[in-house]
């Protein structure tokens, strides 16, 4: 869906003018405008170090859990050789490592796939000992089966299902690790392969996850292993029922999966500092100037998180839900509407970006919605409606000829 919805658009606008990075984008469509580009900046450091903690959490207990390392430990051991790593190798090396432990994660999806089918037989097992199982219960834990967890909708309300569905399609068209993809493609008559690579791909991550979830309501349900405190552990019970084989492929790729994220967000976050920030503050760097800033940044915001992430137990899992919600109210306002809709104008998107980074700020510091929506849900809608009442209430910004041919795309 996102890139149907912009890849053209923000391929495009690498063609009108020099990007490499977002802030450039917000530059090129909204005449250097510092107040957008700097608020922009900030949502998305903000959103990039909460993922980026939430991964490195996740990654060191993991490590810490196989060798019985203390996380900060195994922190600093494999997410403080990643740092050092992407310091020093820069984004190439970073995206040369995202597509080894691509590779290592499509391994461990095959076979875990694999093991599934061997274990249960088949989803159709799988949807017959479900929906007789009943009630589970083992070291006073107590899960309820029935025919409703496997249907169309599952057992929550329909409009529930739609929201969760919704908001990961939406969130992703403006997640920046997307966009920055787009404009660094680099013939654009590869935008339609991108896009179907990108669709097979993430139909492969949802069979993965039926797969997982699906064997291991399985296994509780046929009384092979006891029920889960957590659905988080269901991938990690259903490798270490499958054997050793399944642990060491499973456990590696989820360790790539967390080192894959991390490296791409330290990039993004270390392009935020030496980059869009100082230009929107009115300072240049010299290139080489610039990559030494890079550098620097990435060790010392890799330092940080690791030991903010493996010391900030609760905090960190609170991060990893704010950062999706902040990255997508920092590029929808500037680049979903910006791109798609004429009208958005500097003055609209200005506010719609101030308004966002103003909400996130508040609800990161414990403000709580009205409502059983996520909070980001709040966040997103109210940034949008501001960015489209200020643009219809304020004079249409005049548009360069290719800029209106890019979005006339």
């Amino acid at each position: 869906m996102a890139y149907l919805i912009l890849g053209k658009k923000v391929r495009a606008m690498a063609e009108i003018g020099k990007v490499a990075s977002l802030g450039d984008l917000s530059d090129l469509r909204y005449n250097n405008n510092r107040v957008i580009k700097i608020t922009m900046s900030l949502t998305l450091f903000l959103g990039c170090v909460a993922y980026l903690a939430a991964q490195i959490k996740a990654g060191s207990e993991l490590f810490g859990h196989l060798l019985g390392w203390d996380p900060l430990v195994a922190g600093f051991v494999i997410f403080g050789v990643l740092a050092v790593y992407m310091s020093i190798s820069g984004e190439v090396g970073g995206l040369l490592t995202q597509a080894f432990q691509g590779l290592v994660m499509v391994i461990a999806g095959v076979v875990i796939v694999v093991s599934f089918f061997n274990i249960t037989g088949g989803f159709g097992e799988v949807l017959k000992v479900t929906s007789q199982a009943g009630a589970v219960t083992a070291n006073e834990i107590t899960k309820e089966f029935s025919p409703d967890m496997l249907n169309a909708w599952g057992s929550m309300p329909r409009t529930v299902a739609m929201t969760w569905m919704l908001i990961p399609i939406l969130g992703t068209v403006g997640q920046p690790q997307v966009i920055t993809r787009m404009y660094a493609l680099k013939d654009p008559r590869d935008m339609p392969k991108m896009g179907l690579y990108t669709a097979l791909s993430h139909t492969m991550v949802g069979l993965l996850t039926m797969v997982v979830s699906s064997g291991a309501l399985y296994l509780v349900a046929t009384g092979k292993i006891d029920p889960l405190v957590k659905g988080d552990r269901a991938i990690y019970a259903m490798a270490d029922y499958a054997g050793i084989t399944a642990q060491l492929f499973v456990y590696a790729g989820v360790l790539a999966a967390a080192m894959s994220s991390a490296s791409l967000f330290l990039s993004i976050c270390s392009t935020v500092v030496s980059r869009d920030i100082p230009s929107a503050l009115g300072f240049k760097f010299e290139p080489k100037k610039q990559v030494q800033i890079s550098r620097i940044s990435m060790l010392v915001l890799g330092i940080i998180s690791i030991v903010f992430s493996v010391t900030q137990g609760e905090m960190v899992g609170i991060l990893g839900t704010f950062g999706w919600g902040t990255l997508m109210s920092a590029t929808f306002p500037v680049f979903v509407l910006g791109l798609l809709w004429k009208r958005a104008n500097e003055k609209g998107v200005m506010c719609g970006s101030v308004t966002g980074l103003a909400l996130n700020i508040a609800s990161f510091a414990g403000f709580k919605w009205p409502g059983v929506l996520p909070w980001y849900f709040n966040v997103i809608t109210i940034s949008i409606a501001v960015t489209v009442a200020v643009s219809l209430i304020t004079k249409e910004q005049g548009l360069s000829r290719k800029l209106q041919a890019v979005i006339d795309l």
